[in-house]
């Protein structure tokens, strides 16, 4: 293959990828072409907890709401308080959940919720006040929009 050809070759290839990855992105922020589904059985929210949905468009349509850049979703506790959590994913992808320090690969290891799951966090004291990322920790179509929750823990 002649010079000429392989960079005209090259240049095409890196217009093929381009066009595709805006594609996916531009997809991804609409919501992924409506691969949601619709809540599993036992998703509710926990008595005086929260929760937490996973799916197309990031925790709790974390999209939506400016993620990455602005933090989404935002749990609110006082230090001292029993946190229930439940995570429940819509996606047809997995994905992972992570709080630092309270539930988080040194205390639990890596969290994958499959499709269609429904995970009960097990209940936590929030013992040190400060905030605490919240985010998905295996690697997804929309990984950067889930990178941004907080649980705010603030002092008594």
């Amino acid at each position: 293959m002649k010079s000429n050809q392989r960079i005209i070759l090259v240049v095409l290839l890196v217009v093929l990828v381009g066009a595709s990855a805006t594609i996916g992105l531009y997809l991804v922020s609409k919501g992924g072409g409506g691969t949601s589904r619709s809540l599993p059985a036992g998703c509710v929210k926990p008595p005086d907890g929260f929760l937490i949905i996973a799916s197309n468009l990031g925790f709790n349509d974390s999209i939506t709401h400016g993620a990455p850049t602005k933090s989404w979703p935002i749990i609110t506790v006082k230090q001292g308080q029993t946190v229930n959590i439940t995570v429940c994913n819509i996606d047809v992808q997995a994905h992972g959940f992570q709080i630092k320090h309270y539930y988080d690969v040194d205390t639990v290891g890596v969290v994958t919720v499959v499709p269609g799951q429904v995970l009960q966090i097990p209940a936590f004291v929030a013992d040190q006040a400060g905030s605490f990322q919240i985010y998905c920790d295996i690697f997804c179509s929309i990984h950067i929009y889930m990178q941004s929750g907080l649980l705010n823990v603030t002092s008594t």
